[in-house]
């Protein structure tokens, strides 16, 4: 796949949640696992070390390992989207290379900020440094909550003067913007959900691809879900019913503290959050498993 077609193709992209063993050590044997239950379930890429996949608690070295896991496990079978955002794009860009080296297919960039002070035409020549110095399309980020720096829809457009972005990736929980980034850009860009709650209203305004943390307990659904919203299919809001409790409990709770606390009702284990990420409470844990069981999932 070319620079210009990779993030163009849209899809379900899964986010692989980092596991943690016993000690609170990277487990690579099991990020080996999951990421190929995951390729194996239908996924049409899987993304890592970013905001859900708890990126910004690895260290350097973490990051680095992580991402060679991944690639290696992948090989080729799908692409693999490699987040490098970061403070200074002087960082971005050591994440971005070490990315490219390990043969990521895209790579998943938003605004972080720490001080106020960054102007928008800051914000265009951070993405234009980094996408003039690597190989592999971008996929631009915006995730408002956590970076504290909103990419608008027209700001959006403007960026569209950025070749290197082939895609954008809304995780603002309004499914509007979808539809006035597509209104705003046309073809540009392929549009992504970011967030399960809003997945179905975001497939109606545009977009062609998801992009969101799941285990393998539900997989199956997961990529049935994405294949029916994208094509319209009517069939797809009955199923979308079925996960929507699953999808509401997230919103509310943390999707990387749900998606670990499920995970040991299963075989593939992925550990618990790194401190100070909290996991879930016990109550919120037995709410969980009974959503679960009522779905059919474990």
């Amino acid at each position: 796949m070319t620079r210009e077609t990779v993030g163009k193709k849209g899809g379900l992209y899964c986010y692989l949640i980092t596991p943690f063993d016993a000690q609170g050590d990277v487990d690579h044997a099991v990020l080996e696992r999951y990421t190929d239950e995951i390729i194996t379930g239908g996924a049409d890429g899987v993304t890592c070390i970013a905001s859900t996949t708890e990126g910004v608690y690895l260290t350097q070295a973490e990051r680095f390992a992580v991402v060679k896991t991944v690639c290696d496990t992948t090989a080729g079978r799908v692409p693999v989207n490699v987040a490098i955002g970061d403070i200074s794009t002087r960082q971005v860009m050591n994440w971005a290379e070490n990315a490219q080296k390990a043969g990521a297919s895209t790579m998943m960039l938003e605004m972080q900020t720490h001080l106020p002070d960054i102007r928008f035409t800051d914000v265009v020549q951070h993405y234009h440094d980094i996408a003039v110095n690597v190989d592999v399309p971008i996929r631009l980020y915006n995730i408002p909550r956590t970076t504290r720096y909103d990419m608008t829809p027209q700001m959006i457009a403007e960026l569209a003067a950025v070749d290197g972005i082939d895609s954008v990736k809304d995780a603002t929980g309004d499914p509007h913007r979808v539809r006035d980034i597509r209104a705003l850009t046309g073809d540009r860009f392929a549009l992504y959900t970011g967030l399960h709650f809003v997945a179905r209203e975001s497939y109606r305004y545009g977009a062609i691809g998801w992009e969101a943390a799941y285990h393998p307990l539900f997989t199956k659904d997961m990529v049935a879900l994405h294949r029916l919203l994208r094509a319209g299919d009517p069939a797809g809001a009955a199923l979308y019913k079925k996960m929507e409790p699953l999808f509401v409990f997230f919103r509310h709770y943390g999707v990387p503290q749900c998606i670990r606390a499920m995970s040991a009702w299963s075989d593939l284990n992925l550990g618990q959050p790194r401190p100070p990420l909290p996991r879930l409470t016990d109550l919120q844990s037995e709410q969980l498993k009974s959503l679960m069981k009522q779905s059919g999932y474990i």
